[in-house]
């Protein structure tokens, strides 16, 4: 179930709780993200991409080629 969709409502009575949940709030998390090289990862993208077409495109001259001969 997606988060976005949570709809509920309840009640936090513990004291406890409720601190923790302000604090959590108050002192957020920081998650560190690796940077991507998007450029860099484009083109190796397509050289793979370029290499598996010409690799099949290599197949289907060759095959329809091999079925001529017949």
């Amino acid at each position: 179930m997606a988060t976005t969709s949570f709809d509920k409502c309840f009640v936090v009575t513990d004291q406890e709780s409720i601190e923790r949940i302000y604090y959590d709030l108050a002192h957020p998390r920081l998650i560190k993200v690796a940077k991507c090289d998007y450029k860099a990862e484009s083109a190796k993208g397509l050289k793979l991409l370029k290499q598996r077409l010409s690799k099949s495109e290599t197949f289907w001259v060759s095959s329809s080629t091999r079925n001529k001969r017949r």
